[in-house]
């Protein structure tokens, strides 16, 4: 396989590997290599584990993140679309999430949601993903768990973007950790193998604050006001939701806090409307049901924890559907979730109207976790009067990809056919 590999990834793969593509013996045991999007730590990640694997006999290497959701939905499709296993000699076990190569190596895909997974195992390397979604004693337990032997060095590879909590402390505040490489990483140090348009397109469309922090690598530039970009024009009187705009509900169920629905809408410009809201701590479920049909059925977007098993209720979700109650499961990234918002917001296409000043002080209170007062050093938000904002989260991120059609589009469409003229002056065939 030819790659193209920008500087930061030459040194790191000159720093793991001989010429042989067999493990240096002086390679650090701690490699961390953080920075913007783009910047080519995924590739990178995918690459070590491939050669790890493949050259060396006995190898049980992990790649893990948060979820497993997120991982299979990045990890696992990255390297297959990399590496095809009928290509490059290893077998795919779909069942044990694993890649298992003729030497008896394994590269093992587990998720923190479930450490137990994880803890009860002994690897040779770990390869940690977005690792700034993870706890410190998530790290701090896979470090001791690297028992193996079949590696020259025992190596724990960590990847993520910057963030208040563990990473930033172990990282950027101090001197990195002895016998550990650290790389910062800009996008802009992988120009080459990026899309033509793809930093032009982040710094037109991306707060100052996420330019600093997610093009920049800027470990100093995160700041606590969550939806630093909200400002006093995003707030607008009620108006005329039309016909063809496409609406949907954002629903954020809470047990014992409130459970909370937005109303939003999608023009055909691109605009999206949070028209009005709902919420109640312990609604019944026909109150939820009748909440949701206030302007007659609409998708809604929903947490799909909802699908566990209740002690006391069975499963919110089935309930919610056999009254009729179209319900689609939301993508819970928060990370990703909260650029969206905001880099809406700053590209003035996100509006809340007036009237729902619940949803509006939820939004301007919405807060990260202060960093000297986070209990876990771990990235996240204050978990406290956030529920509209979950349920917007969720909304908007459904909405992102919905085209609206005006439809004078389709009045112009019948006009443009071609006549019986066009045909016998041979204008068309």
């Amino acid at each position: 396989m030819k790659v193209s590999l920008n500087y930061n990834q030459s040194v790191i793969f000159n720093t793991v590997f001989n010429e042989n593509m067999t493990m240096r013996k002086d390679c650090p045991r701690e490699i961390a290599f953080w920075g913007g999007y783009g910047s080519g730590k995924s590739w990178v990640s995918i690459l070590l584990a491939y050669y790890l694997c493949h050259y060396h006999e006995g190898v049980q290497l992990l790649m893990t993140r948060y979820s497993y959701r997120q991982l299979k939905d990045t990890c696992i499709v990255q390297f297959l679309e990399a590496f095809p296993p009928d290509e490059y000699g290893y077998t795919h076990m779909k069942a044990d999430h694993e890649f298992h190569f003729g030497n008896g190596s394994k590269i093992i895909f587990r998720s923190f949601d479930d450490p137990r997974k994880i803890l009860s195992s002994s690897y040779d390397a770990v390869i940690m993903c977005q690792a700034e979604e993870l706890k410190e004693e998530h790290f701090l337990g896979a470090l001791g768990r690297m028992r193996g032997t079949a590696l020259p060095v025992k190596l724990i590879f960590t990847e993520g973007n910057p963030r208040y909590g563990w990473c930033k402390k172990r990282y950027h505040d101090n001197d990195p950790p002895e016998d550990c490489l650290y790389i910062r990483a800009t996008t802009y140090s992988n120009r080459k193998n990026l899309p033509k348009d793809y930093i032009k397109n982040m710094e037109e469309n991306f707060p100052p604050s996420y330019i600093q922090q997610f093009l920049e690598g800027n470990w100093d530039s995160t700041q606590n006001a969550v939806y630093d970009q909200l400002m006093t024009h995003h707030i607008i009187p009620r108006q005329q939701i039309h016909d063809h705009w496409y609406k949907c509900i954002g629903l954020d169920h809470g047990t014992r806090v409130d459970t909370s629905i937005v109303f939003m809408a999608k023009d055909e410009s691109g605009r999206i409307y949070t028209y009005d809201e709902w919420h109640k701590p312990q609604p019944t479920i026909n109150e939820i049901v009748q909440a949701c049909n206030r302007y007659g059925p609409m998708p809604i977007i929903a947490d799909y924890s909802m699908k566990v098993q209740d002690r006391d209720y069975g499963s919110w979700w089935r309930d919610l559907q056999s009254h009729g109650l179209n319900l689609i499961e939301a993508v819970k990234e928060k990370s990703g979730n909260i650029l969206l918002v905001n880099q809406l917001l700053f590209q003035n296409k996100l509006f809340f109207f007036d009237n729902i000043p619940y949803v509006i002080d939820q939004h301007k209170n919405y807060m990260y976790v202060d960093k000297l007062h986070a209990n876990d050093d771990q990235f996240k938000v204050v978990k406290k009067n956030d529920h509209s904002c979950d349920a917007v989260q969720y909304a908007v991120r459904h909405l992102k990809n919905v085209e609206v059609k005006n439809p004078s589009a389709a009045w112009g469409l019948m006009h443009n056919k071609p006549t019986l003229d066009d045909y016998v002056k041979g204008k068309v065939y």
